[in-house]
């Protein structure tokens, strides 16, 4: 072996005597990292596979109660895996829309209370997108407004601003004003919701009867033919 054989071979192991520690601990934190996220990627897997199943059997059960409201074994089911859904996996959609499930089943039956804490229930929830806030909002207030709270539900949609429910806000807010006995008010509202939905060329059969019956002509409201939309493309 040369002298500069020697040197580099010295110089070698003086580096790893320095560094040598570092350097394994630095490898076993990196493989440590990596086995975790893997372990991790693979808990949000199996929580999401457990998280649709759930939902797919509370969808089931809520399928067969529409047929049969009376099948006490489809409640149960719907009861079951619902709650189980919302309980183990809180912060994701499929808890959200199951505990929608819930809060029909409860309307179904006249459960307001039961179908009230539902709907707040995701309310509550921080990581529900824009538009089932929006939806579970105008599902809240319909039930406070079945409860006798016209009040609060049209606080609720004073809080709503989602132009895409801007007609279904605005009809909502007319058939409470409608019910509490503010005729004019209720012109307003549903006026508010026959205007968008001529923007938006979408006719809206009920609201027309709603308009009729506090003395307002609604506009003829026609889809536009796709046909006309293909030549004019």
């Amino acid at each position: 072996m040369s002298y500069s054989e020697e040197e580099q071979v010295e110089q070698l192991k003086r580096f790893w005597q320095d560094y040598g520690t570092p350097i394994l601990v630095g490898i076993s934190l990196a493989l440590a990292v990596f086995a975790g996220w893997r372990f991790w990627q693979q808990s949000q897997f199996e929580a999401s596979a457990a998280a649709s199943g759930g939902y797919q059997a509370a969808l089931e059960a809520a399928g067969k109660l529409a047929t049969d409201p009376a099948d006490k074994t489809a409640n149960a089911d719907l009861q079951r895996q619902a709650l189980k859904v919302i309980q183990d996996h809180p912060g994701t959609g499929y808890a959200a829309t199951t505990a929608l499930l819930l809060a029909k089943r409860g309307m179904d039956v006249g459960d307001l209370k039961e179908a009230e804490k539902h709907l707040r229930w995701v309310l509550d929830q921080k990581k529900t997108d824009a538009g089932m806030l929006a939806l579970t909002t105008l599902r809240l207030a319909r039930v406070l407004a079945d409860k006798g709270d016209s009040k609060g539900a049209l606080a609720l949609l004073d809080q709503e601003k989602t132009p895409a429910f801007t007609p279904s806000r605005e009809e909502l807010r007319g058939d409470i004003l409608h019910a509490s006995g503010d005729i004019a008010g209720a012109r307003k509202a549903y006026q508010a919701a026959v205007d968008e939905l001529v923007k938006r060329q979408e006719p809206r059969p009920l609201l027309d009867a709603k308009l009729a019956d506090v003395g307002v002509e609604a506009p003829e409201i026609k889809r536009p033919s796709p046909v006309l939309e293909e030549k004019g493309a």
